[in-house]
């Protein structure tokens, strides 16, 4: 079977449509953001029809930050025009699970090309 005639997955689409990096930083605390969490999961992901496919997992260090998780953007260039600035960025879902805590669910995040986007997420006890 020729390249030109396969049949792309949802998964090879994005990644082909997303050439470009941008950054994301996951700031984990408790108490009102006082207190850093160390060792929490972190997973970054995103849904393509029921499939949810992980882009990166990782766990909290002592200052409670997962850093330098590298996730496919869309071209820098869609927002410098007018046409597509309002969808530049790329959504993703995070969670985030520590055993001490209660779990955050699918918060979404944006992240945008050649950009470190920064998601603080605070725990509560469970």
């Amino acid at each position: 079977m020729e390249k030109d005639t396969m049949q792309k997955s949802p998964e090879q689409w994005f990644m082909d449509a997303h050439p470009e990096r941008g950054t994301m930083r996951v700031q984990v605390s408790t108490g009102r953001g006082l207190f850093p969490v160390e060792g929490a999961r972190v997973e970054v992901y995103r849904h393509f029809g029921p499939e949810r496919t992980v882009f990166h997992e990782d766990v909290t260090d002592a200052s409670g930050i997962a850093e330098d998780i590298r996730l496919p953007a869309l071209p820098a260039g869609w927002s410098r025009s007018a046409e597509t600035a309002g969808i530049s960025g790329t959504v993703y879902q995070v969670s985030v699970h520590h055993p001490q805590y209660g779990a955050v669910e699918g918060r979404p995040v944006t992240v945008f090309p050649r950009i470190e986007t920064v998601l603080a997420v605070s725990l509560a006890s469970a």
